[in-house]
């Protein structure tokens, strides 16, 4: 099955300045272990840029990092995965198909299909547990990962009542209005900006019989399970930066003392006033940590 495409919520509902447009992106898709994804490329500004790949979280499509891939967009070749399950790719048959080592397997199938050599990869939770896999097994690929806010493995409960929670029988709860679904946003995420919540309306959700629904697999959140990775962090042979927001609950002081410690090439940044969501809480702070730490291992 494949996600919802149709928007309703049209441009106006932003302020002006928040909606000043890079280039539009080129949609394509591939079919990569066994299921059509949905990806987007920004071009290269200059022939022989680097590349940027940008692999987003749960409850999330790539468009979530859209400000941020247009900024790094005039330096870079930006391209965006829509990962199984999400945004316009299509769903696995079954729950069980949202394991770590299938978002990987799919995400090595587009690579691979792509013919990229050489990038460095931005993740964002469940994004950048995928990316640390990725990372581990394809040091020849990737240049440097930033992996924002999560460990290498969960152990933080996920909570029943959450702003996306699901109707019993894995299906969507429908919003009557994009308003109400900001609302339940802005209470589990109190840090992230109000440019922030409506920008993700217009970018997530789709209207539907009814009301309103958000653009991913319903089945996704309760499917994840991902791999413990602290056995493999030992092993990470290129560059990472661990991004801590400040009031996560995802990513403690100490567990990050701690990814550091277990992984040789990592350094870390914890952006004191920044949510789960830190490159939309502070955003041109991340935007500067991830610049500095790229620019400084595009020639390793």
């Amino acid at each position: 099955m494949l996600g919802c495409a149709s928007r309703g919520i049209g441009a106006s509902q932003l302020e002006e300045d928040e909606m000043t447009r890079a280039a539009e992106p080129v949609h394509d898709y591939v079919t990569a272990n066994g299921l059509r994804l949905h990806y987007v490329d920004f071009g290269a500004p200059r022939p022989g840029a680097t590349k940027l790949v940008f692999l987003h979280g749960m409850f999330a499509t790539w468009e979530s990092f859209r400000r941020v891939q247009e900024h790094f967009a005039a330096d870079y070749h930006v391209l965006a995965l829509d990962q199984r399950g999400h945004g316009q790719s299509e769903w696995p048959s079954t729950p069980a198909g949202y394991d770590t080592e299938s978002y990987v397997a799919d995400f090595e199938g587009w690579v691979d299909a792509l013919g990229l050599d050489r990038f460095a990869l931005l993740g964002q939770s469940m994004g950048a547990h995928n990316a640390m896999l990725y990372t581990w097994k394809h040091p020849e690929r990737v240049i440097c990962a930033v992996i924002n806010d999560i460990p290498p493995a969960l152990d933080v409960p996920r909570d029943p009542e959450g702003p996306t929670k699901q109707l019993p029988g894995g299906q969507h709860r429908v919003f009557p209005t994009p308003e109400a679904w900001i609302e339940r946003r802005r209470v589990a995420n109190p840090t992230t900006p109000e440019w922030a919540h409506q920008l993700d309306a217009q970018q997530l959700l789709v209207q539907t019989e009814g009301g309103w629904i958000p653009n991913w697999d319903p089945k996704a959140p309760d499917g994840w399970t991902p791999m413990d990775l602290w056995p493999l962090m030992p092993g990470m042979k290129r560059p990472m930066l661990f991004i801590r927001g400040g009031r996560s609950e995802i990513v403690g002081a100490q567990k990050l003392q701690d990814m550091v410690m277990a992984t040789p090439p990592a350094r870390s940044v914890t952006l004191e006033r920044a949510g789960h969501a830190t490159y939309h809480d502070m955003e041109q702070e991340w935007i500067a940590a991830a610049s500095n730490f790229i620019a400084a291992h595009l020639h390793q």
